[in-house]
């Protein structure tokens, strides 16, 4: 698989303060990267520099060999509190990025059907924000990512603000939507190369091809684990799945042990 994103030498500082130091990461196309650390560490600045919202002070970031200092079209983020527009009704925050895209408006129309479609969201095309629970809104703001149909999907802690059972549908729905692709059978895209930022080691256990732990600030990659677990996958069958407590307790020491 070729390398979707390219991390080399990043560094970023807040006055005095060092986040992260020289981290080096790649991620293949149709991979999905957890990146698990302790608070602080620089998870979601190091996102937010992969979408080209903050600048690094050191290293450079490339997406498909060019480096990344702004967003673009073919880069999608997911953000923790759901980002949604509370004065637009569901169907037109899913199409608020086609549309700035300057897509036709047959496509745009279509896209959105869909992608409502796919995270379970028919009928509820006409509500706004405040009429939803958190898992349905979290829903509608991975819908309108994915409508974008990208190339690379980000996600901040996007299922940290819920509920266990809430958390626990949703992981198995964006496994099951990763898994099947993300465009309809007559037209079948591969699933964009993913990069999820989590606290949670089951979590990243469930939906990662890899796991990547850094250390406390300043951060540095404490080590790469692959996720032997086959797909496609379900939370239940991985949590069954006899490498899931090796993988839990290797992540737990990791982020227990101080870097060196």
């Amino acid at each position: 698989m070729t390398e979707r994103i390219v991390v080399e030498g990043a560094s970023k500082h807040y006055g005095a303060v060092s986040v992260f130091e020289d981290l080096d990461l790649s991620i293949r196309d149709g991979e999905t990267v957890c990146i698990l650390g302790p608070s602080g560490c620089g998870k979601t600045t190091l996102l937010r520099a992969m979408h080209g919202l903050i600048d690094l002070d050191g290293g450079h970031i490339l997406v498909d060999g060019t480096p990344v200092s702004h967003p673009r079209r073919n880069v999608a983020m997911v953000f923790q509190h759901f980002g949604l527009m509370p004065w637009k009704r569901v169907h037109e925050n899913v199409a608020y990025g086609i549309e700035l895209a300057a897509l036709p408006p047959d496509e745009v129309k279509e896209r959105v059907r869909r992608f409502i479609a796919m995270v379970g969201l028919e009928g509820f095309e006409r509500h706004y924000p405040y009429q939803l629970s958190g898992g349905m809104q979290q829903r509608v703001g991975l819908a309108r990512a994915l409508a974008l149909e990208p190339d690379v999907l980000l996600m901040d802690e996007p299922f940290g603000s819920l509920d266990a059972q809430t958390r626990e549908i949703l992981q198995d729905e964006l496994l099951q939507i990763y898994q099947r692709g993300s465009s309809d059978a007559a037209g079948r895209k591969a699933p964009p190369a993913m990069v999820f930022i989590t606290h949670s080691i089951e979590e990243s256990i469930a939906l990662g091809d890899r796991i990547v732990v850094l250390s406390a600030r300043p951060a540095i990659v404490r080590e790469i684990l692959a996720v032997d677990i086959p797909r496609p996958r379900t939370v239940a069958s991985v949590i069954a799945h006899p490498r899931f407590i090796e993988l839990r307790d290797r992540c737990w020491r990791l982020l227990r042990e101080r870097a060196a």
